[in-house]
C-alpha cells in the first residue's frame, strides 16, 4: 500500500500537530538533565526513534514529496546538533546526526508503505462530517 493518496483536508492542522511534535523533541534534546535508563549510546535509539516517528507522520501527510521530508527533517537533526555543540551543558555529535538520518529514512519508508493510513482514515471522516453540517 503506498503513503500516496488524496490531499488531506486538514493538511494545516496535522502540519502543526507535526511541528509540535518537532518542539517537543528540540526541547527534550536542549534540556539540561534529559532522563536516562543508564544504557551506554542508548540517546542513538532515541535519536532514531524520534526522526522516525517524525518521518511517518511527515511522510505520510506531505506524500508525494518525500525529498522535502528527507532534507527538512536532517536539516532539523542538523540544527540539534549544532544548537547543542553551542551550549555548554550539552554537546553535538555526529553520531546522533546519522541516528537522525536513519530514522528519517525508516519513517519515510513506513509512510511509503502506508503506516499513516490511519491518519487519513480519521481526515476523510473528518471531511465527511464537514460536508454533512454544510
Amino acid at each position: 500500500m503506498s503513503g500516496n493518496g488524496p490531499a488531506l483536508v486538514c493538511l494545516r492542522l496535522w502540519f502543526a500537530v507535526g511541528l509540535a511534535g518537532c518542539a517537543v523533541l528540540l526541547y527534550a534534546c536542549l534540556m539540561p538533565n534529559p532522563p536516562s535508563p543508564g544504557i551506554s549510546n542508548f540517546d542513538k535509539v532515541e535519536h532514531f526513534a524520534a526522526f522516525a516517528v517524525l518521518g511517518t507522520w511527515f511522510g505520510g501527510i506531505l506524500a508525494p514529496r518525500y525529498w522535502a521530508v528527507l532534507f527538512g527533517l536532517l536539516g532539523f537533526g542538523l540544527l540539534i546538533e549544532l544548537i547543542q555543540s553551542g551550549i555548554d551543558y550539552r554537546s553535538g555529535d555526529p553520531l546522533d546526526f546519522l541516528a537522525d538520518g536513519l530514522g528519517v529514512v525508516a519513517g519515510i519508508g513506513l509512510a511509503r508503505l502506508g503506516a499513516m493510513g490511519w491518519l487519513r482514515y480519521i481526515d476523510a471522516r473528518v471531511a465527511a462530517n464537514g460536508n454533512r453540517s454544510g
